[in-house]
């Protein structure tokens, strides 16, 4: 989870598989960690939001290492100016169709000094076999804790993935997640957010897929307000990644952002590193 920024004004914000081919049925199992993630809901603010694309592939047997930062900037003097938030987390594939990771977030205001934000559980459940249908499509199930007094954050919602080869003798990779969330807790809001988030990428070669990303977050979808009063970012990215088999795989990303509201930060850099290994 998430990336906590400050925004400018107001808050702002602040990724294939051995698949065996049977029918899924995890619905159980969610509905299971639905009822358990509603019962630790009385445990401190989770981050605001974040910024990356979660895929909908689960790697069976696979266990990853990842690393996500971010530094927003805005006018000088204000706490969206060189706000910083980094996660570490740890993440296995249990099943074919099941992955689970647990995240801790540090993360300032700017000027401020780094402090333990946010633990995090997240899931991942792949609902369809990889290239099988015309869509790939996941569920992103989360529960955010919070160190301090604020409130803590479930989250949940699709996640979208599509190949499209030949694409202007390009092959091209797109990824959508659209969540909603809701806090929980003392100081609880009882408002229900919604984020978005896009990337598309050409395949180039493994070690240079450029693209682009999008990000977009509405703090209350009852009353979304103006345009402007939400935050929207948009700007380039470069990904990649590079086999060291049988001693896994290092990814990367890295992303520059420009804000397009006045809600959101003028600009962010972003990046992610992620080592994966199958046992």
């Amino acid at each position: 989870m998430p990336h906590s920024l400050a925004s400018d004004p107001p808050s702002g914000h602040r990724a294939r598989s051995g698949y065996p081919r049977t029918r899924l049925k995890p619905f159980g199992l969610l509905a299971a960690i639905g009822a358990g993630i509603a019962g630790l809901a009385g445990l401190a603010p989770p981050a605001a939001a974040d910024l990356q694309v979660r895929l909908p592939h689960v790697q069976w047997r696979e266990l990853e290492f990842e690393h996500n930062g971010l530094i927003t900037f805005g006018r000088k003097g204000t706490a969206a100016n060189r706000a910083q938030s980094y996660t570490h987390s740890i993440a296995y594939g249990v099943t074919p169709w099941w992955k689970i990771e647990l995240e801790g977030e540090m993360a300032s205001g700017g000027g401020q000094h780094l402090t333990w934000a946010a633990t995090t559980l997240e899931n991942v459940f792949q609902l369809t076999e990889q290239g099988r249908y015309w869509v790939d499509v996941g569920l992103f199930l989360e529960y955010s804790q919070a160190t301090g007094k604020g409130p803590n954050e479930v989250k949940f919602g699709p996640i979208f993935h599509k190949e499209i080869p030949g694409v202007f003798g390009l092959d091209t990779a797109h990824t959508i997640n659209l969540f909603l969330s809701r806090e929980t807790g003392g100081n609880a809001s009882k408002a229900t957010s919604f984020s978005a988030a896009w990337q598309s990428v050409a395949r180039l070669h493994p070690l240079l897929e450029p693209g682009f990303e999008y990000y977009a977050k509405i703090e209350d979808i009852a009353h979304g307000g103006k345009y402007y009063e939400q935050r929207h970012f948009i700007g380039p990215v470069l990904t990649g990644a590079q086999s060291f088999s049988p001693y896994g795989k290092l990814k990367y990303q890295v992303g520059y952002l420009f804000g397009l509201t006045t809600a959101t930060p003028r600009s962010a850099v972003r990046w992610k590193l992620e080592y994966e290994i199958r046992f």
